[in-house]
């Protein structure tokens, strides 16, 4: 027996075929199922991811929502990080289907997150099963943005005190010169942290607090140090060393980056970095039509360097091209962004017996990808929900020109 399929029987037993509904999972990374065809149309597949993730929110006692399913565990633990920043999504969902469970869901969200907030102001890192006091910049700037969007539905003014504690931490252990190397994954800095400034300068804007403002624009200014002119990529954008000197990223962080040098620059009304989002995207965008798809991990010179698909990144990829649509109403940013989210649609499993998998995102196509092997991560539906509700948006707008 070769070693590459001696790797594969190994890699299929571990994932425990026997399990309700993993065979067929597995089946389908060899004959894909093409929901594209139009068997199911976008709301299917939004209701279909929308009860995946209630599933990962029952499946905990807590009131957060389980980080992922593994084909080799089940089930891990709840995540504070995604439970934080799939609050605005669960209150989307609220308004967008006339369901008020789903306010209920974001508000036994915001309970979970109270009680774990550190006394520094910071939240923790990680799934809880691993860590409930060590800070992470990063975690806790995601999980402000859930807690401005529950204060802006509910006037909760804990909430609100919860936010800028968190933002408070974070001001303290930024970096001279506007990084953030303290309690960072892997105690090293990146360009994707972009993601975290976005939403300390969202809680600036909202409260109006210069602190967090000039915060933000610092890190931003630090961030454009590492902006390459010549193609639009940000280095340091990787998860690790290994990445950053290869100068790639996975798609999910890529657009980590992207979205929040965009979205700064909206904020700040920073022109240098709205032309720099907009580079950096186009040339996402480009390469998703040299290759007709979008390949899970790209380069500098933003050329392909995987053969997996980075569904997360996919759907994040779709709203940022939205957005740069709803910006400037140039049409051409749809094309990408419709693309990307019906290859996720493409292998969505819509049938499966398995309320772990059934609706769910996998982190890659096929499950053996790198990003997030072998599982299906909440995050993965948040995105993708919030990318066809914002389709949905972008059509009625089209319609009613």
């Amino acid at each position: 027996m070769g070693r590459d399929k001696l790797k594969s029987v190994i890699r299929t037993v571990k994932w425990r075929p026997w399990v309700a509904g993993h065979a067929n999972l597995l089946l389908s990374q060899f004959i894909p199922a093409n929901n594209d065809t139009g068997q199911n149309n976008d709301n299917e597949h939004l209701l279909a991811a929308t009860a995946w993730l209630e599933a990962a929110h029952d499946a905990t006692t807590d009131g957060g929502i389980m980080g992922r399913y593994q084909l080799k565990t089940g089930w891990t633990s709840s995540y504070p990080e995604t439970t934080g920043y799939s609050i605005p999504t669960l209150l989307k969902l609220s308004s967008f289907l006339g369901q008020p469970q789903y306010a209920e869901r974001a508000k036994r969200c915001v309970d979970f997150l109270l009680d774990l907030q550190l006394a520094s102001g910071a939240f923790p890192g990680g799934e809880v099963r691993d860590n409930v006091d060590k800070p992470s910049p990063f975690n806790s700037a995601q999980i402000i943005t859930g807690l401005i969007a529950w204060h802006q539905f509910s006037g909760c003014e804990r909430t609100l005190n919860s936010a800028r504690r968190a933002a408070d931490w974070l001001v303290s252990v930024q970096d001279d010169n506007g990084a953030f190397t303290q309690y960072a994954y892997n105690d090293k800095p990146a360009t994707y942290t972009a993601h975290l400034t976005c939403w300390l300068a969202q809680l600036g804007d909202y409260l109006n607090e210069p602190s967090y403002l000039n915060a933000a624009s610092q890190h931003m200014d630090w961030v454009m140090t590492h902006y390459v002119v010549e193609t639009g990529w940000f280095d340091l954008c990787g998860f690790d060393e290994h990445q950053h000197a290869k100068r790639i990223g996975f798609t999910h962080t890529i657009a980590y980056t992207i979205w929040g040098v965009l979205y700064c620059g909206q904020i700040l009304e920073r022109q240098d970095l709205t032309q720099a989002a907009t580079q950096a995207a186009a040339g996402v965008a480009r390469r998703m039509e040299l290759s007709g798809h979008l390949p899970g991990a790209l380069d500098w010179r933003w050329r392909r360097k995987s053969s997996f698909t980075c569904l997360t990144g996919n759907a994040q990829m779709a709203l940022i091209w939205m957005q740069l649509f709803k910006l400037n109403q140039d049409p051409s940013w749809l094309n990408p962004a419709f693309k990307a989210i019906d290859e996720v649609k493409a292998v969505q499993p819509m049938a499966n017996k398995n309320s772990g998998i059934r609706g769910g995102i996998p982190g890659s196509y096929p499950l053996w990808g790198d990003y997030i092997y072998g599982a299906i991560p909440n995050w993965a539906a948040k995105f993708f929900i919030d990318a066809l509700i914002t389709k949905r948006e972008v059509l009625n707008e089209l319609d009613n020109r």
